[in-house]
């Protein structure tokens, strides 16, 4: 989901950035969104579904053994394995994908599922068509 006009986003962001991401909901700081910046908010949404099922079941299960704390792993799951990337690499395969593919209007459509783990942890990715 993406919340437009966000007063949460016009308190805490910078003029730099734009937009920032909490549990899957995105907010923005303005009305309208160009093609493309809408595109990468959905994909960058897409990679949060895709995180939240891959620690469902672990978490749940930890959650039923030891503690229902670890439940709250699921829901932070894309976000540790964003800084974790970010902090060993100073890149992130999440924001490559977003950024390679937020041309492609289709993109959603013909994406195969978990694309952004093939290039999870590499030491480098391929260059961007939008990196100048």
């Amino acid at each position: 989901m993406i919340l437009y006009n966000s007063i949460l986003a016009k308190s805490f962001l910078s003029k730099k950035k734009y937009y920032f991401m909490f549990l899957g909901c995105c907010f923005t700081r303005y009305k309208y969104l160009e093609a493309w910046e809408d595109m990468e908010l959905r994909i960058h949404e897409r990679q949060y579904l895709e995180c939240l099922f891959l620690a469902f079941l672990p978490a749940l299960g930890l959650s039923l053994w030891i503690s229902w704390w670890f439940m709250l792993l699921a829901f932070v799951n894309y976000h540790l394995l964003y800084w974790i990337e970010r902090g060993f690499r100073r890149h992130s395969s999440f924001d490559w994908e977003a950024l390679e593919h937020c041309g492609d209007a289709l993109y959603l459509r013909k994406r195969n599922p978990y694309n952004w783990m093939k290039w999870y942890g590499r030491k480098t990715l391929p260059p961007s068509e939008w990196d100048d």
